[in-house]
């Protein structure tokens, strides 16, 4: 029988550079795969809607695939995620983020299977995000999660979060066109 070694957050910071991107998920390394043309351009209708949010608000920050330090022993790297002002200006620059952003949002990819997310979703929300976005491209879905649940929003239905990013609003449509 053999053992994995486990890692901390701070064993994860130091690991060198090898071109690859990583998770750690109860102290394990995890490879995340590479993403697919359509999942990326999903990725940025989202941040660009967000960004010109941001722009005509600038109550925080957009972030792509950054890693989040979630606890002792878990870091999450969401497709997208805001943090407000006040948590920016807490990084420390010289490492990854500590603690959840406000907003994660996962674009979800076949190779994802429905437990792990679930189980990443509840880490994001249990580790202090307001909000987590599972954006299911095929689907054309984006299921919103909070501490009340999930709601699912599809076609012309406006997402909106208001108490994270007030007054946005967005067609789920367009983040598939």
């Amino acid at each position: 029988m053999s053992t994995a070694t486990l890692l901390t957050v701070e064993q994860f910071e130091q690991l060198p550079d090898d071109g690859a991107r990583y998770e750690l998920k109860d102290g394990e390394l995890v490879r995340m795969a590479n993403a697919k043309a359509g999942h990326e351009r999903t990725k940025f209708r989202i941040e660009r809607s967000l960004i010109a949010y941001i722009l005509q608000h600038p109550i925080g920050e957009i972030y792509s695939e950054s890693s989040f330090a979630l606890s002792s022993s878990r870091v999450c790297i969401p497709g997208v995620s805001f943090l407000r002002n006040e948590l920016v200006a807490a990084a420390d620059p010289e490492h990854i983020f500590r603690g959840a952003p406000d907003l994660a949002i996962e674009v979800v990819s076949d190779s994802e299977s429905a437990l792990e997310l679930r189980q990443k979703i509840q880490d994001y929300l249990d580790a202090g995000s307001k909000a987590v976005w599972a954006v299911y491209p095929k689907l054309r879905v984006v299921t919103v999660y909070d501490q009340s649940g999930a709601r699912e929003f599809r076609g012309d239905r406006v997402l909106e979060a208001p108490e994270i990013l007030p007054g946005f609003q967005a067609k789920v449509n367009q983040f598939f066109e």
